[in-house]
């Protein structure tokens, strides 16, 4: 994985080592991870403040951060569609979801169908993701500033060990425990924390849920008592005909954190616990 990083970066951009400058990074996820990696080297600057990548509004100063920026990391246009515009046509702008260093899952339909040719962009929840991101940006910082090269690829080390045990911790032998969500953003989750997607109550999290998706839900119900994640905008109206749920407040854009790793392990426990809790 590491040798591609390296690869795509000799084969497509360089940047000499003497044109110091500013690491700008899209979303909060992605940004706490860069902030890891450049522990004791650098600050890297978070464009999207307050905002996920599905709804952005540039400032002023958001696009002077563009245009200062000497590498901008984002997570690519599936994910952050407002930005492609911008950033397209340059450069120092690279995507993951472009990079071919993460492993990718398509999105789903509410009731659990892959859908062709689409990709689930949330992707820094699987924890070997995380991992590949880290050592990504190590390898990005690396090319531009070989001066910096052992520190930067130290943090990536010390992030990827501290970010898979805290990872395995959550590993189960037992069956995989199902679970519905408002809408399906948790599926990197899944096979870290054994969990088995049983439907989702939309598609959009802006879009009304149908009486006929509750019925499915309902009719198809793994156990009686159901947990439920959901982001905290959620109204009790829109789920309470689903009879017995255990509700878990969740964040996949980890907006309120600060560390990468405390942030997930967090999440992490959330989800557990209403699983666990589903089923007594």
């Amino acid at each position: 994985m590491l040798r591609c990083a390296v690869l795509f970066l000799s084969l497509f951009w360089f940047v000499p080592a003497w044109a110091q400058g500013k690491l700008l990074v899209s979303t909060h996820p992605i940004y706490l991870i860069a902030k890891e990696i450049t522990k004791g080297v650098e600050e890297p600057e978070l464009l999207l403040k307050n905002q996920t990548g599905h709804d952005v509004q540039l400032t002023p100063a958001n696009r002077k951060s563009i245009q200062s920026a000497e590498l901008i990391i984002w997570v690519g246009k599936e994910h952050e569609a407002p930005l492609e515009k911008l950033l397209h046509n340059q450069n120092k702008a690279i995507s993951i979801l472009n990079s071919g260093i993460i492993q990718a899952l398509p999105l789903r339909n509410t009731r659990g169908a892959a859908l062709k040719n689409t990709v689930d962009t949330h992707v820094w929840l699987d924890p070997n993701n995380a991992v590949r991101i880290g050592f990504f940006i190590a390898a990005l910082r690396s090319q531009q500033h070989p001066e910096n090269k052992a520190l930067y690829w130290d943090n990536a080390r010390k992030f990827a060990k501290e970010m898979l045990l805290v990872s395995k911790q959550f590993n189960a032998t037992s069956n995989a425990k199902p679970y519905w969500a408002f809408h399906d953003a948790y599926q990197y989750l899944e096979r870290p924390l054994n969990l088995k997607f049983a439907g989702a109550l939309t598609d959009d999290p802006h879009v009304a849920v149908t009486l006929g998706q509750i019925k499915y839900l309902n009719d198809t119900r793994p156990y009686t008592k159901m947990c439920l994640l959901a982001e905290s905008n959620a109204s009790p109206s829109q789920y309470q005909k689903l009879g017995q749920i255990a509700f878990q407040k969740v964040d996949e854009n980890l907006s309120e954190q600060q560390r990468f790793v405390g942030a997930w392990k967090q999440l992490a426990q959330e989800t557990q616990r209403c699983v666990s809790d589903a089923r007594k």
